[in-house]
């Protein structure tokens, strides 16, 4: 009974680990990286999703504005089981399409310009934050298991 609402409930479920570069250029078009899984129980993982979400950040106080981005997505849909204390880890390769500004991309045809985007970007207080995160779907559990991470871009 207590075995089957820790697994409702996430408590003694699949554990993920991500293994992906802290820093990557902003022209990448594969991003490769390790996914791990392990678990206390014998379970059954139906789905893995892995995303690169971009949070784009502008304005100050009332008149800010965040918008979340998905710059890249591989989804495993085969089902796969892991054993008790047992950890299961594999490659995989994201493709990657991380979308410039038109601000940017003014500033990377003129280096002379290069220098008054930054500095409007800089009153703007424009920012943009990267996390890959990974989820997976497991049998008979109501909450599945996230890991996030954030990531460098070099622009």
């Amino acid at each position: 009974m207590i075995g089957k609402v820790k697994n409702f409930l996430g408590i003694e479920s699949v554990k993920i680990k991500l293994e992906v570069p802290e820093v990557i250029p902003y022209d990448i078009d594969f991003l490769t990286g390790k996914i791990i899984l392990s678990s206390k129980t014998t379970q059954k993982v139906n789905s893995i999703t892995i995303k690169l979400i971009e949070r784009y950040v502008r304005g100050r106080g009332h008149n800010k504005l965040i918008n979340e981005y998905v710059a890249g997505i591989v989804q495993f849909d085969k089902p796969f089981k892991i054993h008790a204390g047992e950890e299961v880890a594999f490659q995989f390769e994201m493709p990657v399409k991380i979308q410039l500004s038109e601000m940017d991309k003014l500033g990377d045809k003129n280096l002379l310009i290069k220098g008054f985007v930054k500095l409007a970007k800089l009153f703007s207080n424009v920012k943009s934050e990267f996390r890959i995160e990974a989820t997976a779907k497991v049998a008979g559990s109501a909450i599945p298991p996230l890991t996030k991470r954030n990531i460098k871009v070099k622009f």
